[in-house]
């Protein structure tokens, strides 16, 4: 039988944000291939449209490697507590 207490609060919130995380970096995803599909590109033609592309590829990667990071951090801090033995 499920535990209706805290515990399922913890889980749903637990498992919300990590949903979220994965959605929000999902929808990054795309612009962030593009911009280094643009980068790769126009590196050998105008390289100074090319670092505008590099930079933005590098703001969007940082950002998705952020958000997965604190939602994997956020996900193991609000795991279930482990009972205590006798």
């Amino acid at each position: 039988m499920p535990d209706t207490g805290q515990g399922s609060k913890r889980d749903a919130v637990r498992w919300g944000l990590l949903l979220a995380a994965v959605a929000v970096s999902g929808y990054r995803l795309p612009g962030t291939f593009r911009n280094f599909q643009q980068w790769r590109a126009t590196f050998s033609v105008d390289p100074s449209a090319a670092d505008f592309y590099k930079t933005n590829f590098t703001v969007n990667a940082v950002g998705i490697a952020a958000i997965l990071i604190v939602a994997g951090v956020a996900f193991y801090l609000l795991r279930p507590r482990a009972p205590k033995q006798p």
